[in-house]
């Protein structure tokens, strides 16, 4: 993974939008023009005006151009805003998008180390601040710079004297703003950071509401969020007194550039070097620069902002992501249709610095079979299943998908052929057809309703409100345990694939359903392997082999004629209780 750059992610996003980009600037400069012709004209009539031979009809000519370019400059600057508010926000959904790859392509362990409020303003809070500062202040404030640069300009030609004297006032002012800017820049990152550990943690107290309230501990996450915030406050409030702290320097360069201006240009007046348009042009351009310094002041804030929230994004985008963005159209490695195979050859993985989670690991799955995996807590069973997903690259060995190595396919591809069924599968707070189909309308409600058929659940939907339209709240709150894991079995069983995980998908399920659902895996097998990581027994009496895992390692392979009687043997079936640690009374 190259390492990026805030500047470098502005630049990549802006690229997205050329169109809108070059529009901008362009209407900016004609804004930018207006701004510099205003005060020709005026200094033009002025002069008119006061030569002792006026002529009303070359007035009014004047005077009509002046109007003219306001308006054209009005237009231009509302034009300017448009497409600044469309590139900010292009830019920011750009964002949003590319940080949520990233973030959910990492490591599963490194993702779940972090609650998911933390997750959310890393990608959304951050975007969104990118977003509303290239919005309102992004073009703007370059335009602001083009216009104290070129009316500086323009002083220095009139009165070189009064022209000199206040570019070295901004020099010493724009020494001093990138000072304060990198100094205001590090205490928004630490405010950012300070916020998402903030969010994080609200969403952790409101997942956590069913604990906390039996134990009458309901309001420690309120006082916990007060404190949190105070100190937030102290954070925020350095970085935007740090920020506005360029608005008293604004002033002053202005108060003292105008006594510079009038007093060169009044000497400049007495020995009649100067005419009085010419003074007003001078007033008038150092009345100018003082309209968009005053905007700066407030603009160098939300650009210190912007920038700090561009770091932030760009030191999440350098950390390293298991899966990079890949096209659509890159050539499939694996034939559609039909059942894997599996392998596991020679595979040793750990995780960070710690021991071996699986050590030295071979074996094989056939097309079309189905393998049962046992094995204590912690003896490696999550982990083949996130090696076998590719969330996870072995330190030695191979895993491959009919001898293709998973790490050469495609994340797209790879979801193709592996389906995963995990006790954790999250129902959304949408309707049982979109949390089936996770809201693929090409699905149609015949295939659902065949496999909430085979699940035996069919009428149990159809009794519901709305039948597949009923709204289940977050996590499947509305419904039970196992009617929530069935929802998500069928989730995983409605689109065709080579490869069926089920990592302890039935340890919710009442008796009479886990036989339903040993049925339907007995079925399924007929286009598909299966490989079931399972708590109950009874459920393992249709798998071709067993798999023991124990401490990483492969403990025994349990071949088709002896799964029963391995299963129904009092010595095997006490053994295996402990191994596998079932939740008796479930």
């Amino acid at each position: 993974m190259t390492s990026t750059t805030g500047p470098r992610l502005a630049l990549d996003g802006l690229r997205g939008s050329k169109g809108l980009v070059v529009s901008g600037f362009a209407v900016l400069l004609v804004s930018v023009a207006c701004e510099f012709a205003g005060p020709l004209l005026i200094r033009d009539y002025v002069d008119r005006a006061t030569g002792g031979h006026a002529d009303a009809g070359a007035l009014f000519s004047t005077a009509t151009w002046y109007l003219a370019v306001a308006v054209v400059g009005i237009l231009a600057s509302l034009a300017m805003g448009y497409f600044a508010a469309q590139s900010g926000w292009r830019v920011a959904d750009r964002l949003r998008v590319r940080l949520l790859r990233h973030v959910l392509g990492g490591r599963v362990l490194d993702l779940e180390s972090r609650p998911p409020g933390e997750v959310l303003e890393t990608v959304e809070g951050n975007a969104d601040i990118i977003g509303k500062s290239i919005a309102e202040a992004g073009f703007r404030m370059i335009g602001n710079l083009l216009m104290v640069a070129g009316m500086i300009a323009i002083i220095f030609a009139v009165v070189p004297a009064a022209g000199l004297g206040v570019t070295l006032l901004v020099v010493l002012v724009a020494f001093v703003l990138v000072k304060l800017t990198h100094r205001s820049i590090g205490l928004w990152k630490t405010a950012r950071a300070m916020k998402a550990e903030l969010f994080g943690f609200i969403g952790d107290g409101l997942a956590a509401r069913d604990d906390l309230l039996p134990l009458s501990a309901s309001r420690w996450p309120g006082t916990r969020a007060r404190g949190s915030l105070e100190n937030l406050l102290v954070a925020e409030r350095k970085a935007y007194v740090g920020g506005r702290a360029f608005w008293p320097l604004t002033q002053l360069f202005f108060a003292v550039s105008l006594g510079i201006g009038f007093a060169v240009g009044l000497n400049m007046l007495g020995v009649q070097q100067i005419s009085i348009g010419g003074l007003t042009l001078i007033y008038l351009y150092v009345d100018r620069v003082r309209g968009p310094l005053e905007e700066l002041s407030a603009q160098v804030d939300q650009m210190q902002r912007l920038f700090a929230a561009l770091g932030v994004a760009a030191n999440v985008l350098s950390t390293p992501s298991l899966h990079q963005e890949t096209t659509t159209s890159a050539p499939s490695l694996l034939p559609a249709g039909g059942a894997r195979g599996v392998a596991f050859t020679d595979v040793t993985f750990s995780y960070d610095d710690g021991p071996p989670a699986l050590r030295n690991v071979t074996f094989d799955v056939p097309s079309g079979e189905v393998l049962g995996v046992v094995g204590r807590t912690g003896s490696g069973k999550t982990t083949m299943v996130n090696l076998l997903c590719g969330l996870a690259s072995p330190d030695e060995g191979r895993v491959t998908l009919d001898g293709v190595d998973v790490h050469e396919l495609a994340p797209h591809e790879l979801a193709r052929h592996v389906v995963v069924l995990s006790q954790r599968s999250h129902l959304f707070t949408a309707t049982v057809r979109d949390n089936i189909t996770l809201f693929d309308d090409a699905l149609p409600d015949s295939v659902l309703w065949t496999t909430l058929g085979d699940l035996g659940i069919e009428q149990w939907v159809r009794s519901l409100p709305e039948g597949l339209g009923t709204v289940v709240g977050t996590g499947g709150q509305t419904v039970s345990a196992g009617q929530a894991q069935l929802i998500v079995g069928a989730r995983a069983l409605v689109r065709p694939s080579g490869l069926l995980i089920i990592d302890e998908g039935t340890s919710r399920l009442d008796e009479e359903t886990s036989r339903r659902w040993s049925a339907l895996v007995e079925r399924a097998r007929t286009d598909r392997t299966v490989i079931m990581i399972a708590h109950r027994l009874e459920t393992l009496r249709y798998a071709d082999s067993l798999l023991v895992l124990a401490q990483g390692q492969v403990l025994d392979r349990i071949g088709r004629a002896e799964v029963p009687s391995y299963l129904d043997t009092q010595s095997a079936r006490s053994w295996m209780d402990d191994l596998v640690e079932p939740m008796r009374g479930a």
